[in-house]
This record gives C-alpha cells, structure tokens and sequence, in this order.
C-alpha cells in the first residue's frame, strides 16, 4: 500500500486504464479541493493490481475503499488480492440505478454486507419560498467548530462522509452555510451547493430539543431562496427515513431511480 502524493497522480490512474480501450468502472469521482486535503494530511494510498487501481482512504472517522478498473472480471480479480491485506474495517459507497446491482453483488460476494441505501430525491421547477426569517442567516467563521461538532455528534460518518473542517471553512466563505441563530446560539443549519442550475443540498440539521419549532422550514425556506434561479433542487436521503421522505415529499421531492449503496467490511482476524 503505497501513499498517494498528489493529483496528478490520481489522474494517471485513470488515463492508464482509459488507454487499455477495455472499459472503465469506478467509485471514485475526483474532487480537487476535496482529494487535495486527504492528500495533505496523508490519508489517501494505493494498491496497484492488473487492470485496476485501488484508492483507500484512512482516516480518524472513517476507511473508504474505491476502484478504478477495466471491468468486473478484473476488479473481482483485484479484490481477490487486496482484501486479505485490509486488517481494519472499511466502507465502499456503489452508486447507480438498477444496473449496479452486480457491482454490489460482487462486493457482498467478498465479504462486505449492506449497511445503508441512500435514495436521491430531485425537484424540478423554480424553488418555492416565502419572506425570510432574520434569525437565518449566513454562517460566520466564527461558527466553524460548532457546525463541525454537530456534524460528528448527529451525523453518521460511516454513510454520511462529514465534511472536513477545511471543507466547511470554504463553504462559510462562499455563503453555503445557512444558520438559524437566537441569542449567539446555534439551533439549527443547512448546508448546500450551487452547481450551475442545480441547487444541491448536502446537510440539514436542527437540534433535537428545538424540532418543532418550524426552525427546520424556515432554514429549509431560506435555502430555496439561496437556488431561486436555480431549475432543479436536489439532495440523498438515507432509505429507511421515512420522517425525512414524507417531509421531502411535502415539499414538492420526488425519489429517482438513483442509490448509493453503502457497504462494509468488518476485519476478521
């Protein structure tokens, strides 16, 4: 297992297995901000086997596996090779329509099990949204170690990929954190993208004691408004919540044909 050490080499992984001409199969979407901080702080190695590139990232919350491969022959072959060498559990998100389902099969085939089916929900159309309440406002950096403690405290790391602090630092200074603030105090937030004419919602939170306050609908009103002219509005929604699924829906939300699959392998010595 070898450390990665830049960008350019994620890159080379990919070209390689492009110039075999014999397909391309992978999990791992690059994201330079992203992948640029797990490479500074070490997190991210490789393993090289015929035909495909295994991408894992250690971290104090999390292990994730990924693969850039040819095709399923030989990434059955890889991880054939690879899994005896992984002594710690580790995640591997499969995402697709119905047609990943022998991608996933292969995996529980070596020893992974299910442990999470995420939906994506989509709108499409203008967002709705009416007058703004003052107490939402955008995240200061000030707030930054609050939003991160809450992430870790409320959200889970084994399917919900927390963002790193560095992450949250830059969403603050692009306006992509939205705070529902009483008295210097946090109650609730939403975090989001703008990507192009999609409006991509990424967290939602509002502490458990202050949940029927409306708290959740005014930060939710105010994040329709930051995507007014956005066309589409979009965000994964973890299968079994079906609280979360009926308020979605209320909202105008419709479930796509579209799921991450999240796996795990526990190490069995």
């Amino acid at each position: 297992m070898n450390k990665v050490y830049s960008i350019d080499a994620l890159n080379k992984y990919f070209n390689t297995i492009r110039q075999k001409n014999e397909g391309l199969i992978t999990n791992f979407f690059l994201n330079p901000l992203k992948h640029s901080l797990w490479i500074e702080k070490g997190e991210l190695h490789s393993v090289v086997t015929d035909d495909c590139y295994f991408i894992i990232r250690k971290s104090e919350l999390v292990n994730h596996l990924f693969f850039i491969a040819t095709n399923t022959r030989q990434l059955a072959n890889g991880l054939k090779e690879i899994l005896p060498k992984i002594t710690f559990r580790v995640m591997i998100d499969i995402v697709g329509n119905m047609k990943v389902e022998p991608l996933k099969q292969l995996f529980l085939e070596n020893g992974f099990s299910e442990f999470e089916i995420i939906y994506r929900m989509n709108r499409i159309g203008f967002p709705k949204y009416s007058a703004l309440d003052p107490h939402v406002q955008y995240a200061s950096i000030e707030n930054l170690d609050t939003i991160y403690l809450l992430l870790c405290k409320y959200f889970n790391p084994l399917s919900e990929q927390i963002p790193e602090k560095e992450e949250i630092e830059k969403l603050i200074s692009e306006n992509k954190i939205l705070v529902y603030k009483s008295d210097k105090k946090i109650y609730g937030f939403i975090i989001f993208e703008l990507i192009g004419l999609t409006l991509y919602l990424r967290y939602w939170f509002v502490a458990p004691s202050f949940r029927n306050l409306r708290i959740g609908s005014k930060l939710f009103n105010s994040f329709m408004y930051e995507g007014r002219s956005t066309k589409r509005q979009l965000f994964w929604v973890i299968a079994n919540n079906n609280n979360a699924i009926k308020r979605y829906e209320h909202y105008g939300f419709k479930v796509e044909n579209l799921f991450n699959h999240v796996l795990i392998r526990e190490f069995q010595q």
